[in-house]
């Protein structure tokens, strides 16, 4: 028999969101405000980043970072990948008021956190030059990408336990304190570019070790935070450890959400491969681009997280009624957030390009990028809300089923096939929304059918009578 603990404790209630009941459109914004200005900070920071780069280390400094991001894209993503379904576990115990295993699967998933950030850090010092080489990255951009991949790569492991801490405190509903936290860390991080960079002169290298050392603190918040909590989400640093049954419920429903963020990662690295032919502009542009539109995307990301806890919680006290119409709600919030910035940034992204490195081809290949896609970032947002409904009822291998067919293989078949018959930005460019359209049309079939749900509610009746 499961034991549930009992607490009465204000201020461990003060810290959490119970959404399984209430005025939905409420607690999906308490849920998205602080996730989004988490993630907006995150972007302020990059851009900032950026900005200093640019003025002060110059153009190959930007592009060598730049170059950098579809790999650390893919090591962080396939990372919160797993994260994000270790948290929706964490979230369905929460919903469920059962403790005891709310406790465990916390400590767990640090425990995960740690192991794979090691890992991954290992994996990235070794091989992001040798990748960088085959990606046919620009000579003229290879040492500062070089320099910068390895510092990065270097402090992943406290990326990664800042961000599965991040995770586990969203799921019980608390999205105020991970706000704080990046705050705190990216107004550090960026005293520590003016310092290393615009100080110090030592461009890439010097925001290399900004960024870890804005890791560190972050990482190092994030635990004592969690190891302060007044409820049986507290961490205590002494038990964290891989129990392998919550471990083994966690890595099925994360490893299919990290496949498929790999997998798009894995397109995107191959078509910045397609862009590195275009010469240091073009790449210089596309990196640009990719930090001038990421408020729109963290926008519409941010929402799907809130979605996700949402349906997660209410999966666990089984609202089903509540996850429909949440769907509902979070689907005209996206056309609505999303749509607007969509429209400011189409018509402003060449003078805002300018802003952060004045430089006039570089602003010409970005606003080419940004106008060609920016009309269709809703649809990706729409996709983004209905995976976020079906994972948090912990549904992940079907949605990564999706993705990787939709997004990710249509994808690198246009890039592989297409692209070099139609050598041009335009093309590469039309593998965006030709694949998020598609994408979106199986998700709303495979929504309808219900089958997600059924699904869902087999293997949670399988996990209470092997407990």
């Amino acid at each position: 028999m499961t034991k549930v603990i009992e607490t009465n404790d204000q201020e461990a209630q003060s810290e959490t969101l119970d959404v399984t009941s209430g005025v939905i459109w409420k607690q999906l914004l308490q849920l998205y405000i602080p996730i989004f200005l988490s993630a907006f900070m995150q972007q302020l920071y990059t851009l900032m980043n950026t900005w200093i780069v640019g003025q002060f280390a110059g153009k190959a400094a930007v592009g060598g970072i730049q170059v950098t991001q579809a790999l650390t894209d893919l090591a962080v993503g396939f990372a919160v990948g797993v994260g994000a379904g270790c948290a929706v576990i964490v979230g369905q115990y929460f919903g469920a008021h059962d403790d005891e295993r709310l406790s465990a699967s916390v400590h767990t998933a640090m425990g995960i956190a740690v192991v794979g950030g090691v890992l991954f850090s290992i994996l990235g010092v070794v091989f992001v030059g040798p990748v960088l080489h085959m990606m046919g990255t620009p000579s003229h951009l290879m040492p500062d990408a070089l320099i910068y991949g390895h510092w990065y790569f270097g402090s992943l492991v406290f990326s990664l336990i800042y961000n599965m801490g991040s995770g586990l405190m969203r799921a019980i509903g608390d999205s105020r304190t991970p706000s704080m936290i990046v705050g705190i860390a990216l107004v550090f991080n960026l005293l520590m570019d003016l310092i290393f960079v615009a100080g110090m002169n030592l461009d890439a290298l010097g925001a290399g070790i900004a960024t870890a050392l804005a890791y560190i603190l972050a990482a190092s918040m994030v635990l004592y935070k969690l190891s302060h909590a007044h409820g049986p989400w507290r961490v205590e640093l002494t038990r964290i450890r891989i129990e392998r049954k919550i471990a083994r419920v966690m890595l099925l429903t994360g490893l299919p959400l990290g496949v498929q963020s790999a997998a798009y990662s894995i397109s995107n690295i191959i078509a910045q491969t397609a862009v590195n032919t275009f010469g240091m502009d073009a790449v210089t542009g596309w990196g640009l681009s990719s930090r001038v539109d990421g408020i729109i995307w963290q926008s519409g990301d941010s929402l799907g997280v809130a979605v996700t806890t949402f349906a997660a919680q209410n999966f666990g006290a089984r609202k089903y009624d509540r996850m429909h119409t949440s769907l509902k709600v979070s689907t005209a919030m996206s056309l609505a957030l999303v749509g607007v910035l969509s429209i400011f940034l189409f018509v402003f992204v060449k003078p805002i390009s300018m802003f952060f490195l004045p430089d006039i081809a570089v602003a010409e290949w970005s606003a080419l990028i940004v106008r060609y896609i920016a009309p269709f970032y809703v649809v990706y947002t729409i996709s983004a809300n209905i995976s976020g409904i079906i994972r948090g009822a912990g549904e992940s291998v079907r949605p990564m089923l999706i993705t990787l067919f939709g997004t990710c293989i249509l994808r690198i078949a246009w890039l592989l096939i297409i692209v070099p018959v139609f050598h041009s930005m335009e093309t590469i460019l039309m593998s965006y929304p030709i694949t998020w359209i598609l994408t979106t049309g199986i998700y709303i079939v495979y929504y309808r059918t219900g089958r997600w749900l059924k699904a869902a509610r087999r293997k949670e009746e399988t996990r209470a009578i092997t407990a």
